[in-house]
């Protein structure tokens, strides 16, 4: 696979408009034939989770997840998306947790799989609204930390998502983008979660209020001395494709 593209950011969370202990990162590497290898990892409160995915047409056709908490063994996953099912493995160090199947020929269409990072929240959204709007996704179980046993279990569930208007967005670098500003909701989205793709499919910026108390505003940044490449920014989009 020729290599073509690399890029490189991070999201900025903020909590009730101030910077929050969350870190993620996020590395791309793609070709001209719109395949993607991207790897994103996530710490806050001292979890850290790790994402490896292969993306091809912009929809991820496997990735692996690993759940790393302080005083814990690590939780593995691997999810595979073959044509009549997905294909779920999950362990902790060398013990087998889960050897799972989740069939999709009775599905209106192939599930997307969501590997939990922000980076891959913008081809979710563009792929459900690629079909019609709304569509299964599969994504690992992350809800309770404290349940241990269901970490990276996989959850079905069904997303929405509307484009609700195009803007141009004010970037925290002071740059000005495009972008597609989206309703995005299902389980713990609510319909006045917002959603900013930009013209590549890349998330660009985020709001979603949690509860009562808690309200997040997370911004994409590009990394520091990054060339955006073609992959991100229409020549042969990786994301867009």
């Amino acid at each position: 696979m020729a290599e073509v593209a690399a890029a490189r950011g991070e999201y900025r969370y903020l909590l009730n408009g101030e910077p929050a202990a969350v870190s993620e990162t996020w590395r791309l590497r793609g070709s001209p034939e719109g395949e993607c290898q991207i790897a994103s990892e996530r710490a806050a409160h001292g979890v850290v989770i790790e994402v490896e995915a292969h993306l091809s047409a912009a929809r991820v056709t496997w990735f692996e997840a690993t759940w790393r908490e302080e005083g814990a063994r690590a939780v593995h996953a691997l999810y595979v998306l073959r044509d009549n099912a997905v294909m779920v493995s999950r362990r902790q160090g060398d013990d087998t947790l889960e050897e799972k199947e989740i069939p999709v020929h009775h599905m209106d269409s192939p599930p997307l799989l969501f590997p939990l990072m922000r980076i891959f929240t913008g081809p979710l959204i563009a792929g459900l609204l690629d079909r019609g709007g709304r569509g299964a996704v599969i994504l690992p179980y992350i809800v309770d930390p404290a349940a241990a046993a269901r970490l990276l279990e996989p959850q079905v569930t069904q997303r929405q998502a509307r484009v609700l208007e195009r803007q141009v967005l004010q970037m925290p670098d002071g740059s000005e983008a495009l972008a597609r500003c989206c309703e995005y909701s299902g389980d713990q989205y609510g319909i006045d979660s917002r959603f900013w793709l930009g013209e590549d499919n890349l998330l660009l910026r985020y709001q979603w209020r949690q509860d009562a108390a808690r309200s997040w505003d997370v911004w994409q940044v590009a990394g520091a001395g990054d060339q955006a490449p073609a992959s991100l920014t229409g020549s042969k989009p990786c994301l867009a494709c």
